[in-house]
């Protein structure tokens, strides 16, 4: 009954998609079987502040204010992180930094945020050294990721990060990241982390400031990595790293362990879509992203699949598990006070 009522609500949030240029965005609130619908700027701090743990926020298009800090266990859910050129339907902003902070002698466990464009960072802080476990960010795009806390079980799949994952030597047990595109580097989280990263797309700007910062030791497979410092290497990863079926010239950086690397290829024709080189691909704001590689059987992942983005059990795909609308008519006037509205939905798969 609870997933079937989360269909309607995401439904109904979808369908107020056109609107939300010239109307009031709306975050809809769902706590058991009772839903609330809170509406403008500043909707979903309204909705966090009524939620409890296990409630459910879905977002709309349009712009939302973020709340102060994010302490509950909920899920929320967003119209997605960019603008999706097929349906027309508008990405859902949150304007501000994500505050997850602990609270002492409280966790506040098991948040999970999907399809939300975050203008600002994710920061993770807790109280008297308590963790926080299983955060899940998906299909999100954000500024930055400032870990300053130990983390347990955190995983972040189809993301667009535009800078750094820091930990500032916090401990990251069994985090992922899975099929993320990072423009920046993976580093400063503890030696004795746990981090895997795992068909991802990794950038980094090597100049005068930043040279001796690698990608920290951690477990690469199947990623491609690339350098945007003028010569196109791998920014490399730190002593003790381990790189599996990954693709990058590992010219730099310490002793790491590699397996079945790639370093033989020419960005510029490495991608299907024809879109020139990867720096063309980061700097093109117009031209979706699809990561797939021009000869996708040349360049295969310990999985099998091709290395890179598309490939993976979490292949890149922008759109959110919401229910997507695909066709709907409204009537134009009511009949004997009923009003004709034909709704055509493809549902989709929630994966958590």
């Amino acid at each position: 009954m609870k997933k079937i009522l989360f269909s309607f609500v995401a439904l109904f949030c979808a369908l107020t998609v056109d609107a939300q240029q010239t109307e009031a965005s709306t975050a809809t609130l769902q706590t058991g079987d009772v839903s609330k619908v809170f509406y403008g700027i500043d909707a979903f701090k309204s909705a966090l502040t009524e939620a409890q743990d296990g409630s459910i926020i879905t977002l709309s298009s349009g712009v939302f204010n973020v709340p102060g800090n994010l302490d509950k266990s909920v899920k929320i859910y967003g119209a997605g992180m960019e603008d999706d050129q097929v349906t027309g339907i508008m990405k859902t902003q949150l304007n501000g930094n994500i505050n997850i902070n602990g609270v002492e002698g409280v966790h506040k466990d098991n948040i999970y945020m999907e399809g939300i464009y975050i203008n600002g960072n994710i920061s993770i802080a807790a109280t008297d050294d308590d963790q926080i476990e299983n955060l899940k960010v998906v299909k999100c795009r954000f500024a930055r990721l400032e870990c300053r806390e130990n983390s347990n079980h955190f995983t972040f799949r189809q993301c667009r990060v535009e800078g750094y994952m820091v930990g500032y030597d916090s401990v990251a047990t069994g985090m992922m990241i899975q099929n993320c595109w990072v423009n920046g580097l993976i580093r400063e989280f503890s030696s004795s982390s746990t981090l895997v990263v795992d068909h991802c797309f990794l950038t980094a700007v090597v100049d005068a400031d930043y040279g001796t910062r690698w990608h920290g030791p951690y477990y690469f497979k199947n990623t491609l990595m690339f350098n945007r410092g003028g010569s196109y290497y791998c920014q490399a990863i730190s002593d003790g790293g381990v790189a599996i079926n990954c693709l990058g010239t590992f010219a730099r950086g310490g002793v790491i362990t590699k397996t079945n690397c790639y370093t033989s290829f020419d960005w510029a024709t490495l991608f299907a879509d024809g879109q020139g080189d990867a720096d063309y691909y980061l700097t093109d704001t117009t031209t979706p992203r699809t990561w797939v590689l021009a000869d996708p059987a040349t360049y295969v992942g310990d999985d099998g699949t091709q290395i890179g983005p598309a490939g993976g059990e979490y292949p890149w795909d922008l759109i959110p598990s919401t229910p997507r609308i695909t066709e709907s008519t409204i009537a134009s006037k009511t009949v004997d006070g009923k009003l004709s509205i034909s709704i055509k939905a493809e549902a989709r798969p929630v994966v958590e």
